[in-house]
Parts: structure tokens; C-alpha cells; sequence
């Protein structure tokens, strides 16, 4: 699998929390709070990306809407590298 931020946030998330379904089968736009993505499971997910792309997310980044998806995580991670 190529090392792409999809992939690499995909791992991130099969890391930090365990969802209902296998990360590798959740859809791109796939709501990750139906899948079992909760607040302290979001927070989770924000320290490893963080760490995994060695930046921090800005306050003004940290809304639900930013982490519901794998395609929304995407882009918020793009904008800060």
C-alpha cells in the first residue's frame, strides 16, 4: 500500500481506536462517529496524527465535523503540512 495520508491516517486511527467495522472496509465519507469514534476516542486520534505528521491542529480545528470522516480528516491534515 502506498504511504499516502489516506493510508497513513488510516493506520493512525487502526492504532488508536478499535470501530465497529475494520478501518480497511470503512468508506472515505463514511461517518466515523457511527462507527464508534466518541469524544475520548477522537482525542486519541488527534494526539496520533498530530505526532504521526508532527504538527498541531489549531483550536478553530477541533470540531466534530473536522474528525467525522477519513475524507475530513484528510483535509484538515493537508491544510497543515
Amino acid at each position: 500500500m502506498p504511504d499516502t495520508i489516506e493510508n497513513r491516517i488510516r493506520n493512525v486511527i487502526k492504532d488508536a481506536v478499535e470501530l465497529t467495522t475494520p478501518i480497511e472496509q470503512v468508506g472515505i465519507n463514511e461517518d466515523l462517529m457511527q462507527l464508534g469514534l466518541d469524544s475520548i476516542n477522537s482525542i486519541k486520534v488527534i494526539v496520533a496524527i498530530e505526532m504521526e505528521f508532527g504538527f498541531e491542529f489549531d483550536d478553530e480545528d477541533l470540531t466534530a465535523d473536522n474528525f467525522r470522516t477519513i475524507n475530513n480528516l484528510i483535509s484538515c491534515t493537508e491544510s497543515r503540512i
